[in-house]
């Protein structure tokens, strides 16, 4: 440094310098997002197959007598996760603009109202599995 002020040489290389900073920090941000939004979003596969197994526990009659075999389960029932948001078997605040509740993967942001779950008794027992 001189004793007029910096010379441009020494200006570009802090402006440089800050510009690499700024990019490694935003990278890793979008990194933290992107892993937090997977995270809610792998609690919210774990409430739908808990509305699920629920709603399958209040239904076994259904399942015993009208379900069908959806792979490598019998007495299988597959809904759609709207369907268990109409009958509040999966808690939500998010409505759509007709007011209607609605369920968003915060991955893609996308409504998954119209994906189903697979539900299936299994020694008595109920369990779901989310289709992706």
């Amino acid at each position: 440094m001189n004793k007029k002020g910096f010379t441009l040489v020494e200006l570009l290389a802090v402006i440089l310098l800050m510009a690499l900073v700024a990019v490694i920090a935003f990278n890793g941000v979008g990194a933290i997002s992107g892993a937090i939004k997977k995270g809610i979003w792998e609690n919210k596969i774990e409430l739908i197959e808990n509305g699920a197994v629920r709603y399958g526990e209040d239904n076994i009659y259904e399942m015993t007598h009208f379900g069908q075999n959806c792979g490598v389960h019998e007495n299988c029932l597959t809904v759609e996760v709207g369907f268990l948001l109409q009958r509040n078997y999966i808690a939500t605040n998010d409505r759509d603009k007709e007011g209607n509740k609605i369920l968003i993967n915060d991955v893609t942001e996308e409504s998954v109202n119209d994906t189903t779950v697979n539900i299936w008794l299994e020694n008595n027992v109920v369990y779901a599995k989310y289709n992706d």
